[in-house]
């Protein structure tokens, strides 16, 4: 049952890690934030258990500064009484009386000693646990701050990258649009070589109409001399207009 509980946490471990890895895959940004957040949560924690251990320390150093300094004083007391038993020489009755209070102090002294080291001790493992919690604290502090001003550089660096991406992407565009006028360039020309042939054609055309107009327009000296023009209408089969009869003439004004 042991087996199959364990192999169960860690099937469900392993899902855990494979789904966080997917969220994290999905979206890196907003998984960061929930990341640094949770740290942060945990900070909080670690600051407020430090708090906890300070006060602790300074408890537990209070206490085992407060027996040291009347163990001290009891030694001292001890020692003065030390030296007025050597000068109650000869005197019994002052002699036992100090030895009774110096038995006491030593007794006491004695008793105290245990407590002394215990204290002591409990006040050196006070203040390792608090400098351990501050040394943690500060650097997750420090690791916290890293990670919040590297989340900052991702960001400016992911903008940076989607400003490249899209300009990228807009001369690759131009680029392509580029390649398809070149590409049709051909027809294009094509298309105004046959456009500027049939001008040509056209103007051609106009300047053979014009030739042949004025080849058949009488010339002025045709007009001018009497001979040329009655010798041309006799030529074309018409008569001169001066030599029509009444009757011709009728009838030409009639067609």
């Amino acid at each position: 049952m042991s087996f199959l509980g364990n192999l169960f946490k860690t099937h469900v471990g392993n899902v855990m890690t494979s789904i966080q890895t997917t969220l994290v895959e999905l979206d890196p940004e907003t998984a960061t934030e929930a990341q640094i957040e949770t740290f942060s949560d945990q900070l909080k924690t670690a600051s407020m258990e430090l708090a906890k251990a300070r006060m602790e320390y300074q408890r537990e150093q209070k206490e085992a500064d407060a027996i040291q300094a009347l163990y001290d004083q009891r030694l001292q007391a001890a020692n003065i009484l030390e030296g007025q038993l050597a000068t109650a020489a000869g005197d019994e009755a002052r002699t036992a009386s100090i030895q009774k209070s110096m038995e006491t102090l030593v007794t006491m002294l004695e008793k105290m000693q245990p407590d002394v080291e215990r204290e002591k001790r409990e006040a050196e493992d006070a203040k390792a646990i608090m400098d351990d919690l501050s040394k943690f604290v500060e650097e997750s502090a420090e690791t916290l701050r890293e990670a919040r001003s590297r989340l900052e550089h991702a960001r400016t660096e992911m903008k940076r990258a989607e400003l490249e991406k899209q300009r990228a992407e807009k001369r690759a565009r131009t680029t392509e649009v580029l390649a398809g006028i070149k590409k049709n360039s051909g027809s294009f020309n094509v298309a105004l070589d046959a456009m500027e042939k049939k001008a040509q054609e056209s103007r051609i055309r106009a300047e053979a109409a014009n030739t042949r107009t004025e080849l058949l327009k009488p010339t002025t000296v045709e007009e001018a001399d009497q001979n040329i023009s009655a010798a041309m209408a006799a030529a074309s089969g018409k008569p001169e207009p001066g030599k029509l009869g009444l009757s011709e003439r009728l009838a030409a004004l009639k067609k």
